[in-house]
């Protein structure tokens, strides 16, 4: 998948620092979902897409969802669909982010699936996370700069940011299966030689500011959080203006009070990284199945359980060989006798029967399966033929 090198070596050389061509990294690559269904799904509500039209300075954007009528009104040629979050929608489009399992789940965007007639573009522009482009039917030319883009520079008047003056030194076409790994800040345009479908997986990392952000938010809804700083013995001010030392050592300490443990950070972020996106929620079924139900469930023949891809699952190791685990930002604490199954369960999205049974031979696996299913973090997947 890598063109030969290891996931570390991948990982150690390129990752974040230089992209990378492979081709065939998934030979025999079959498309997880057609054209004409990318294009049902763009005219759903609750599904982020957008049209992109146009070349050089020139562009549109019209954003859905987009009435049927609208892709009957395109031209044979110059424009492209984005639609987000496949992976929310299009099970096996899902599983292409299991080909990536060597990388944090915390760092998991989406798997976002582009359709263009020939010409399509969406412009030369930068990312601001490591994506992997995989080519599906069809054959996408793209130009990229080997180095990080200096020169960030926007066609003015446009909603998309478009790079005005962009240095793509290396140019390619994509074939079914090919892969181009691209790390953050790296210029590039893709152009579809024919009508074709790309699949970006990308991988995301919260800033500086919205990691302060959400660690204060989360600080902030703790209890005494909503005391008042009350003052100190005052005496009578002669320069109203003047902040009373006594009054600014009370604010200090205040702000010192938060707990900046390594413990109470990394359980944040763990939260913070594995929460749901503004409209996700995890859909708890009506009658959640009891243990007994579930074990019988696996127990058939090409049983499959899966994944909720509506949040992030990680998990953290606790005290005793327990883990703290983590599932769309709520923190679940696991007893060592169901370490296993957690850790089994975030290593992919869909999992055989017999291999869940395995890990679940104990009371407190069993109860950590009816909770999850509870909160609809699982379910069952259709049986395997």
């Amino acid at each position: 998948m890598l063109g030969g090198l290891s996931p570390a070596r991948f990982l150690r050389e390129y990752w974040q620092k230089k992209p990378l061509l492979v081709r065939q990294a998934f030979p025999a690559f079959a498309d997880p979902l057609t054209p004409e269904e990318l294009a049902g799904l763009a005219c759903e509500d609750g599904v982020e897409s957008r049209i992109v039209r146009g070349k050089g300075r020139r562009w549109d954007v019209a954003w859905g969802p987009h009435p049927e009528s609208r892709f009957i009104e395109l031209p044979d040629r110059e424009w492209t669909l984005l639609v987000q979050e496949v992976n929310r929608w299009v099970p096996d489009a899902a599983l292409l982010l299991d080909a990536f399992s060597w990388i944090p789940n915390v760092r998991v965007d989406d798997v976002m699936v582009s359709y263009a007639e020939r010409g399509g573009s969406v412009g030369p522009h930068l990312d601001s996370y490591d994506v992997f482009l995989v080519q599906g039917r069809g054959e996408r030319r793209w130009q990229w700069g080997s180095k990080p883009a200096e020169d960030r520079t926007f066609v003015p008047g446009l909603v998309l940011r478009i790079l005005a003056d962009p240095v793509l030194d290396r140019d390619e076409v994509l074939r079914p299966g090919d892969m181009l790994y691209l790390p953050p800040g790296f210029a590039h345009h893709g152009i579809a030689e024919s009508p074709c479908l790309t699949y970006s997986i990308g991988f995301r990392a919260p800033s500086a500011a919205e990691a302060w952000t959400s660690f204060a938010a989360a600080a902030a809804s703790r209890p005494g959080a909503a005391e008042l700083l009350a003052d100190p013995p005052l005496a009578p001010a002669r320069e109203p203006g003047a902040i009373p030392p006594a009054l600014l050592a009370r604010a200090r300490a205040m702000i010192r009070s938060l707990d900046l443990s390594d413990d109470a950070i990394d359980r944040w972020f763990a939260a913070h990284t594995t929460r749901l996106k503004p409209g996700h929620t995890l859909e708890a079924p009506r009658t959640a199945p009891d243990a007994k139900k579930i074990l019988a469930r696996l127990a058939k023949k090409n049983a499959t359980l899966v994944r909720s891809e509506e949040g992030r699952w990680a998990f953290l190791p606790a005290a005793r060989g327990a883990l703290r685990l983590y599932v769309a930002g709520e923190e679940i604490a696991v007893p060592r006798e169901a370490s296993a199954l957690a850790k089994l369960l975030c290593r992919a999205r869909r999992h055989d029967g017999a291999s869940v049974l395995a890990a679940a031979k104990n009371a407190a696996a069993r109860a950590l399966l009816e909770r999850l299913f509870a909160i609809g973090a699982l379910s069952f997947g259709a049986i395997r033929r």
